[in-house]
């Protein structure tokens, strides 16, 4: 073959080529689904507190669900411990794929069959579970934590106005704190270290306080049928999220800052599948 010859066949090959990769990109982009819906529970205890301090007008629960509401992707559903089966009906169950949960006074009021359902459904991979505030004592969360899940300090400074809790971002790679730079929450109840939880993940957020106490008021597990383990690769399991603040007489939840930490919380905890 001469040299003109084949290099008129390697150009005619080529055009051969490129259009069996255009024809594969387009079939590609046909096969690609739309994005799936994540269904979120937003459970509430729901104290009474929460509307007499003036932080909440229709109960912080309601709150948290109503700005999750406006996130791109997520049909989000609220309940609370007041309604029939406790808001956590097999099928509420079954349906949702993040449980976003918020307790503190009745925290043994909350039915074990719920909670095993519950932690069944994040351990096999099929849910995730963002645990706010006080809910670190949560039946839920200690079951997935496998520990008492206590702390050393607890306390609310300036006669019950709070303090101002300084939270660096620790993790910035982490897809919790995607869109976040250090910020400031101006009213907090302080809680202070050591935390018995297992080792997390990471630690994507990390609060201190003038005072002295210091907390990792946002840290993350992957939880499978054995207990916490320290990512995904090690084995299958829901993603299981803990933020420190949001205590009740306070209106932490309409600060933009920790509306995003919430929402991103929820993206990150949502099953893979």
């Amino acid at each position: 073959m001469e040299r003109r010859d084949f290099l008129r066949s390697v150009a005619a090959g080529g055009v051969g080529l490129g259009l069996a990769a255009a024809q594969r990109s387009a079939a590609a982009a046909v096969a690609v689904p739309a994005p799936r819906t994540i269904r979120v529970l937003v459970w509430d205890e729901q104290q009474d507190v929460q509307v007499k301090s003036g932080a909440y007008k229709n109960f912080l629960g309601n709150a948290v669900a109503e700005f999750l509401s406006k996130t791109e992707g997520l049909e989000v559903t609220s309940a609370n411990l007041n309604e029939p089966e406790q808001g956590l009906s097999e099928d509420r169950i079954k349906a949702n794929d993040v449980f976003v949960w918020w307790g503190h006074q009745r925290h043994k009021d909350v039915s074990d069959s719920k909670v095993e359902s519950i932690v069944a459904k994040v351990k096999a991979g099929k849910a995730g579970f963002v645990a706010l505030h006080s809910a670190h004592y949560s039946k839920p969360f200690k079951a997935l934590m496998g520990t008492d899940c206590g702390f050393r300090v607890v306390r609310v400074e300036n006669n019950g106005k709070g303090s101002p809790e300084h939270l660096v971002v620790t993790n910035p790679n982490h897809p919790i704190a995607k869109g976040l730079k250090n910020f400031d929450v101006p009213q907090t109840e302080i809680y202070g270290e050591p935390f018995e939880v297992p080792m997390p993940e990471t630690i994507v957020l990390y609060g201190h306080w003038e005072s002295g106490p210091s907390f990792p008021s946002c840290a993350v597990w992957t939880v499978g049928p054995e207990g916490p383990h320290r990512s995904a690769k090690e084995q299958p399991g829901g993603r299981v999220a803990y933020f420190r603040p949001g205590h009740e007489t306070f209106p932490i939840f309409h600060q933009k800052e920790v509306q995003q930490v919430v929402s991103n919380a929820v993206l990150w905890a949502a099953p893979r599948a």
